[in-house]
């Protein structure tokens, strides 16, 4: 249960002796404690600081102005989205227990007025696995999106979030019931945020992009170093592609909509721990391709040089891809397998506890961002920028985008006729989402 770590300025050294006694290397946590709480002095200080040259009224009624007129700007912005109910749907590929087992997160956003209501009926049962969600996880997705589609020039507090009504049904996986585990909800959160933005692409069309990667890669890999007989823990974060927008290309290989953490350096990861990083680069043909396309995941090779370790591996969108629009394809999911130094390769489900010896190797291969348009309107100069630019094969460039590269040249004769004979096989674009194999175009 919640407890004071410091209380009137005293530490509870029975309670830090208990947490450094709980964690693999205590140093590590005990200097993040230290460092929130030297950042919350921070705040306190600067709070006072703020009362003393304004006085507490002038500051408090100053406080309460910023959240009402957060309010009104956001209710006109809500105001200005056509009144209807969108509802969407996606999937987590599973619990991390029942692998076999999708999960669905289900929304229905009702826009009438100035207010809005988002409603999660229809989502998943809690699960048994540590993807489950707790209100305030599924508000931040909630409010996230809120502010996306509502003017990013509205100060951005509690105000803006007053005409915005979440039902969250108790015992479903954006909602569980004790003692439900919780410890890996980023995942389900970073799936809400798909669901809605995907529910309110059909409020607001042309303005929103497709679907991003859709996961924020999480491992920790840990062990013994042989080498200094010292216990090791770190931790791996990998970014997928940005989706496609209405007038521009996804961004590669960065975080996006309710994750924002920064990577990993290999230097860092290489300095102080037995791995090395092999190679780490952008995944070719990974974006979903369309007339603007996805933005790439990334691909990343861990070697362990020495003892043992034990890798927990959280991914996401193994299975169901980050879907395009209006045209655009998904982006391919993910992929990871273990290299064993025999030569075998094990291919690992989205999440996985593994183990590696020495010079076994774990590639990872994040998502690309969905792809927005008709793959047949991109310039094919802007295909042969991909394919000079390894983003893009030539196979891939005449499969996926009518264009015809030779020599490094786009025959332009070739590539007109094979683009009217892809148009006359496909036919007109009549839907807006393309899910991929796994699911209908809708």
């Amino acid at each position: 249960p919640p407890m004071y770590l410091v209380r009137q300025g005293v530490r509870d050294e029975t309670l830090y002796a208990l947490i450094a006694h709980n964690v693999r290397i205590p140093t590590v946590v005990l200097g993040d404690l230290a460092a929130q709480i030297a950042a919350c002095h921070v705040g306190c200080r600067r709070l006072e600081d703020l009362a003393r040259q304004y006085g507490v009224s002038r500051l408090t009624r100053a406080m309460e102005l910023l959240l009402d007129r957060a309010e009104q700007l956001t209710r006109a912005a809500i105001d200005a989205i056509p009144d209807g109910t969108y509802a969407f749907e996606d999937y987590l590929d599973n619990d991390g227990i029942a692998l076999d087992t999708p999960v669905k997160i289900c929304a229905r956003i009702t826009v009438a007025g100035n207010e809005l209501t988002v409603d999660f009926t229809g989502s998943s049962p809690q699960v048994r696995g540590p993807f489950n969600c707790v209100p305030a996880s599924t508000l931040s997705a909630v409010y996230y999106v809120v502010r996306a589609v509502t003017d990013p020039s509205i100060p951005n507090n509690a105000g803006c979030f007053r005409p915005v009504r979440a039902v969250l049904p108790p015992g479903t996986v954006v909602n569980a019931s004790r003692p439900a585990p919780v410890n890996s909800r980023t995942a389900t959160v970073k799936r809400i945020a798909d669901v809605l933005m995907g529910a309110m692409v059909q409020a607001l069309p042309q303005r929103l992009p497709a679907a991003n990667s859709g996961q924020l890669l999480v491992m920790a890999m840990g062990g013994v170093d042989p080498l200094t007989g010292q216990p090791y823990v770190t931790t791996e974060l990998g970014a997928g592609g940005m989706g496609a927008r209405p007038h521009k290309d996804g961004v590669d290989a960065i975080e996006t909509d309710v994750s924002n953490c920064m990577n990993i350096p290999a230097e860092a990861l290489e300095l102080e721990h037995p791995v090395r990083v092999v190679h780490w680069r952008l995944r070719p043909g990974s974006g979903g391709a369309g007339r603007f396309r996805g933005g790439l995941g990334m691909e990343k090779g861990f070697q362990l040089l020495r003892g043992e370790a034990t890798v927990t591996y959280r991914g996401e969108r193994h299975r169901f891809m980050p879907w395009g629009l209006f045209g655009g394809r998904p982006g391919l999911p993910s992929r990871a397998a273990v290299h064993r130094r025999d030569g075998r390769v094990d291919a690992l489900p989205s999440k996985a506890t593994l183990h590696l010896r020495e010079g076994d190797m774990l590639v990872v291969e994040t998502p690309g961002g969905g792809g927005y348009g008709d793959p047949l309107e991109r310039p094919p100069e802007a295909v042969l920028d991909d394919v000079r630019n390894h983003r893009l094969g030539v196979a891939a460039a005449r499969e996926e985008y009518g264009v015809v590269i030779e020599n490094c040249q786009v025959d332009k004769a070739k590539t007109h006729a094979l683009r009217q004979a892809m148009r006359a096989q496909r036919g007109p674009i009549t839907w807006t989402f393309d899910f991929g194999p796994e699911r209908p175009r809708q």
